[in-house]
C-alpha cells in the first residue's frame, strides 16, 4: 500500500504506524508526516482530556457566594451599591478541587497607558489551555488613587476571567454592573474554536450554536455567556463520547 494511503487510513494511533514505517524503512517524508500526525492526535486527546476534566469541575464546583459588599458616590452624585466575591474568596474555595482534578490557573497582564489587558489561561496537566480575555480602562469610581485604580481594574478583570475560563459564575448575577470593555474580535474566536470542537462531535448543533444564526445582536456580553455555555456542552459531549 502506497504511504500516502497508509497515512490517511488511520487517526486513531498515529505512534502504532511510526514505529511500523521505521521499521519498514520508509522515508523521511513520510515519518515527518506521521510526526506532524501523531502531534495533531495528541492536541486532540489534550483537548478532549481537558473538557472531561472540566465537566468533572463544574459538577463538583460549589457555589460562589458574593461576600463582599461595596457602596459608593458616583462622579454625577448618585449611588452605586453591589456585592460581590473577591478574588481570594473565589481561589480559596476552587483551589484545592483545580488542584485535584489536574488544572492550573495564570494570568498575563498587559498594562500601556490607556487600557489594561487580563487574559487567564486555564491549563490541565495534559497541556490543554482555555483562554478568557478582558480589557479596560483603569476603574476611577470613588476615591482611588491611580495605582488603586489600577490595581482594582486588574482584580476586577482577573476575577471575571477566572470564572468564564472555568464556565462558571457567581451564585447571585452574572456581572456585578462594571463590565470592562470587551474584544468582540478575540470572544468570537475563542466562541469559534469551542463550537468547532462541539460541531465535530455532535452535528445537531451546527445550526443552534452558529452565530450567524444568534436572533440577539452579537455583542461582547453575549458572546461571553455563548463561551460560557459552550464550555458546559464541550464538557459533556467530552464525557459522554469518545
Amino acid at each position: 500500500m502506497p504511504e500516502t494511503q497508509q497515512l490517511q487510513k488511520t487517526d486513531s494511533n498515529p505512534m502504532l504506524l511510526m514505529q511500523q514505517a521505521i521499521t519498514g524503512g520508509a522515508s523521511i517524508e513520510t515519518l515527518e508526516k506521521l510526526m506532524a500526525l501523531q502531534e495533531r492526535w495528541e492536541a486532540k486527546q489534550a483537548q478532549k482530556a481537558f473538557f472531561e476534566t472540566l465537566s468533572e469541575f463544574q459538577e463538583n464546583c460549589p457555589d460562589i457566594r458574593k461576600t463582599k459588599k461595596v457602596k459608593f458616590e458616583t462622579k454625577t452624585g448618585g449611588t452605586t451599591e453591589y456585592s460581590y466575591a473577591p478574588l481570594a474568596d473565589i481561589d480559596r474555595q476552587l483551589k484545592k478541587l483545580m488542584s485535584e482534578i489536574g488544572f492550573s490557573k495564570r494570568w498575563e497582564i498587559q498594562d500601556n497607558a490607556n487600557k489594561i489587558k487580563v487574559t487567564c489561561i486555564i491549563t490541565h496537566s495534559l497541556g490543554h489551555s482555555e483562554k478568557t480575555t478582558m480589557e479596560a480602562e483603569a476603574d476611577t469610581s470613588g476615591s482611588k488613587n491611580p495605582i488603586q485604580a489600577r490595581g482594582s481594574a486588574i482584580e476586577y478583570m482577573k476575577r471575571y476571567t477566572l470564572l468564564g475560563a472555568l464556565g462558571i459564575t457567581t451564585a447571585d448575577s452574572d456581572i456585578d454592573g462594571r463590565l470592562p470593555e470587551l474584544d468582540i474580535d478575540k470572544l468570537h474566536a475563542q466562541y469559534m474554536e469551542l463550537y468547532t470542537f462541539i460541531t465535530d462531535r455532535d452535528s445537531q448543533y451546527l445550526a443552534s450554536m452558529d452565530p450567524d444564526n444568534w436572533a440577539a445582536e452579537k455583542t461582547p456580553q453575549l458572546y461571553l455567556k455563548a463561551i460560557g455555555k459552550a464550555r458546559e456542552i464541550a464538557a459533556t459531549l467530552s464525557k459522554a463520547k469518545p
